[in-house]
């Protein structure tokens, strides 16, 4: 049968609730797609692949962050969604994914003419339950309207942008005002590591955007942060967490060893330019 692929409402219950029924099985690798769906993440647009009324793979493109999120387990499904979603958004900056996904959707993109901008590979990594308590955990709190300016400039050195002290623009702001799910840990009166999450899919998040000020790295105030984070997400109802971090970032895997993660395979978080020319 022939595979077709349409956008869908996300607005819809019945087709949210699909969504969800669909990557039930795949959570903890499809939890870009659910912890956006069920937050209502603003610029969200969904495609799903289906074959004779079977739906069989989805995709989220997200407009802020011009980021592709594809999802399926069958490789030929992944390529079509890319090449339907390039189509419509063709000034795609990113792609996420677990490794299985990722890789038939990275290599359709490079034949598509987008360019290569960074290394994509990274390490997954799972936590089951809570994390042991930690040193100046109790320095943690959730996030407040007032922190937006010190969430801003933090988010300034997890990008390693040159001039990190520049005055803060009113976007930059904005963007940290998006994400109510955020934990800040406070020295003094200035917040000096974060760590936040787009929410729960059916029973795990992910957690996103950990940074720590240089001048306050290596005091464990990033495992500090993100184990306040877990437990406020447990109290709404999360059993399980995921991250990932680069490779060769060895104090954040150690960091995140001691609250009680584990390696648990590849994700690709792919940084593109283009597209070129097309054949």
């Amino acid at each position: 049968m022939k595979l077709s692929i349409t956008k869908v409402d996300q607005q819809d219950e019945a087709v949210r609730s699909r969504l969800f029924e669909m990557l039930a099985d795949y959570e903890l690798h499809a939890l870009f797609i659910l912890g956006n769906l069920r937050r209502g993440f603003p610029g969200s647009h969904i495609y799903v692949a289906s074959i004779g009324g079977t739906w069989v793979g989805a995709a989220g493109y997200y407009a802020g962050p011009k980021s592709l999120i594809p999802f399926s387990t069958r490789p030929a499904v992944v390529r079509s969604l890319v090449r339907y979603v390039s189509t419509l958004h063709p000034d795609m900056s990113y792609l996420n994914g677990i490794d299985y996904v990722a890789e038939p959707a990275y290599e359709e993109l490079l034949r598509l003419g987008f360019e290569p901008d960074n290394d994509p590979h990274l390490v997954f990594m799972q936590l089951e339950g809570e994390p042991p308590s930690q040193p100046h955990e109790e320095l943690a709190r959730p996030v407040a309207e007032s922190d937006a300016e010190d969430v801003a400039k933090l988010k300034r050195y997890a990008r390693d942008l040159i001039e990190p002290d520049a005055p803060i623009s009113e976007h930059e702001i904005a963007e940290a005002r998006m994400n109510p799910l955020r934990h800040v840990l406070v020295v003094g009166d200035t917040v000096v590591s974060t760590a936040g999450t787009n929410g729960i899919g059916l029973e795990a998040f992910q957690i996103l955007g950990v940074v720590t000020h240089p001048e306050f790295r290596r005091r464990g105030y990033a495992g500090a942060v993100c184990a306040s984070l877990i437990r406020a997400m447990g109290r709404k109802g999360a059993r399980r967490c995921v991250l990932f971090t680069r490779p060769d970032n060895v104090a954040a895997r150690r960091c995140y060893a001691r609250i009680g993660f584990h390696d648990a395979g590849q994700y690709y978080v792919a940084k593109l330019k283009g597209p070129g020319p097309r054949s």
